[in-house]
């Protein structure tokens, strides 16, 4: 019985860190991004690293994902891509609120980024309990 309910608490926990479809909003100005300041996460078992991102807002970013580990894994934060300003080329990876990684990749996303608090999770099945959250903080 206990066992039962830990499955069922862990699947209804892991579906409300599931991301929500938005639409990005595409910056089109010429140049805004090129003097991106390069940003890297790292996307290991259970963890991102730095767990806590802290960026200004108005300025570009050129965030790196990388997905150190063999298996795969998300950056979802829906409400955090759905407030900032994307690269036209970015923005279909972020459509859902998450950037989708397989075990060793990378991807790149140009961001301005919006003030705010943002939540970050890996919305695979238990990461996120294992762990893998973290804050994106824009001031």
């Amino acid at each position: 019985m206990r066992r039962t309910l830990a499955i069922a608490l862990t699947i209804f926990v892991a579906g409300c860190a599931h991301s929500h479809a938005i639409t990005p909003r595409v910056e089109s100005t010429a140049g805004a991004f090129a003097d991106s300041a390069p940003i890297e996460v790292m996307l290991a078992n259970f963890d991102f690293t730095p767990p806590v991102l802290h960026l200004r807002a108005g300025r570009p970013y050129r965030l790196t994902l990388t997905d150190v580990a063999s298996g795969s894994h998300d950056y979802s934060a829906p409400a955090f891509f759905a407030a900032a300003r994307v690269a036209p080329q970015d923005a279909a990876k972020v459509a859902g609120g998450e950037v989708e990684l397989k075990g060793g990749e990378s991807k790149t996303i140009h961001v301005i980024p919006a003030a705010g608090r943002y939540k970050v999770v890996c919305t695979h099945l238990g990461h996120m309990l294992l762990g893998m959250k973290g804050e994106i903080v824009v001031d």
